[in-house]
């Protein structure tokens, strides 16, 4: 295993370090990340922008970290993507919680003026990891006990690494909702973590094994199950990944290897999934577009409830997902905020088509899913995108290529 250099992370590394914080790459049979930090009481004033690039997660993280960092001034920005999101869902809590007023409106760029900041006890209308990660992060520096309520189903991987690390936070469920507790302030001392591999890359490569009709063998993926709920989609729709749990105590979370089957070549053995509850998308939605790539192999329809979060991601991918269905000649539909497939694609027949990503990497990655499996040739524009989460895409796909018969011309 290796670390992840992708856009996403080197964004976050390279604010870092405009903040004071250094970063050794360890090359050799385990390559690894070393990070040397003051701690953010030791942080320095950016002489620049801190530029997330396309990070919702970096920008997020940022805000909620450097507006409990005293005497910090700094500006967030990002590329023109990133510059539409949301960012009103932090900056409020974070105003409640005793930061003053910020320069900016909703979206980036923002200037953070630091200080200490009260315990709090705040409400999210938004089933966030983003958000509340980033006010667990604010908590960690106050006296006292802070509370996060919000919808449930969210990823809970800062809880979790938390735990290992002996710092004061716990969740819990009720009733729809779970909290986060806070106690701090808490010191956070060196350590040494694995991190396993991202669920969410994974479902790219569990489609294109899925629709090409060959079976594959992903190793070390994360199996928290809230990062792969989205197999429950597939169990709905006929679809059983196989998962073995990999016993290893150096990883931040369980571990699995999952085997993908070899058997639908016919778009008949995959079923329409029915109606996936809106309850279920907080902790799918990143792998909704792939999802519904597969789903559009089904014989009848299958409909995401609930799922309008996903027009403000890194584009409206709501609006992207059914314009790339349709371009692959499925008559997907977007009512309200659910995204209906009615289903009908035939893997063996499907023809070329044209589609431009816009520069969402889960969009271009599922259009090159689909390319994957075209008798036709298909033109993706601006497939570099890719690189924000997952930069050998293209040739891990290739390797998939080279070893598929049928793509080979047997």
């Amino acid at each position: 295993m290796c670390p992840l250099f992708s856009g996403d992370t080197r964004a976050t590394m390279n604010c870092l370090a405009a903040l004071g914080v250094a970063f050794h790459e360890i090359s050799g049979p385990v390559a690894a990340i070393e990070v040397d930090s003051p701690g953010i009481s030791g942080w320095a004033i950016p002489d620049h922008d801190l530029d997330a690039a396309n990070s919702g997660t970096t920008a997020r993280f940022l805000i909620g970290v450097l507006s409990a960092c005293p005497d910090m001034r700094a500006t967030i920005s990002g590329d023109a993507s990133l510059s539409r999101r949301p960012m009103r869902r932090v900056l409020d809590l974070l105003q409640q919680a005793g930061a003053p007023a910020f320069d900016g409106n909703d979206c980036l760029p923002i200037t953070i003026s630091g200080r200490r900041l009260q315990a709090f006890d705040v409400k999210s209308l938004y089933g966030s990891a983003q958000v509340k990660t980033a006010m667990t992060f604010a908590a960690l520096t106050c006296d006292g006990q802070s509370q996060v309520t919000l919808p449930d189903g969210s990823r809970n991987h800062t809880e979790i690494l938390c735990t290992k690390l002996g710092l004061p936070v716990a969740a819990s469920r009720q009733g729809g909702l779970e909290t986060i507790t806070i106690h701090g302030p808490a010191e956070i001392k060196p350590f040494e973590v694995t991190v396993p591999g991202d669920p969410s890359s994974a479902a790219f490569l569990v489609a294109a094994g899925l629709l090409s009709g060959h079976g594959i063998m992903i190793q070390g993926v994360c199996g928290n199950p809230l990062r792969s709920a989205y197999l429950d989609v597939l169990d709905q729709a006929g679809i059983t990944v196989k998962r073995m749990s990999v016993a290893d105590k150096n990883f931040t979370e369980s571990v699995e290897n999952w085997t993908v089957p070899a058997v639908l070549q016919n778009r008949l053995m995959i079923r329409p999934a029915g109606e996936i509850p809106a309850a279920w998308a907080p902790a799918i939605i990143d792998e909704i577009p792939v999802l519904a790539v597969i789903l559009a192999f089904a014989p009848g329809a299958s409909v995401f409830r609930g799922v309008g979060e996903l027009r403000f991601k890194e584009s409206d991918r709501l609006a992207a997902t059914v314009r790339l269905l349709q371009a692959a000649g499925c008559p997907a539909q977007a009512e309200g905020d659910d995204l209906v497939i009615p289903g009908g694609l035939n893997p063996a027949a499907l023809e070329g088509f044209d589609f431009d990503p816009a520069g969402d990497h889960r969009l271009a990655m599922a259009a090159m899913v689909l390319e994957f499996i075209a008798q036709k040739t298909c033109t993706i524009t601006g497939k570099s995108c890719c690189e924000v989460s997952f930069p050998d895409f293209a040739a891990v796909l290739s390797s998939m290529d080279s070893k598929h018969p049928k793509k080979r011309g047997i």
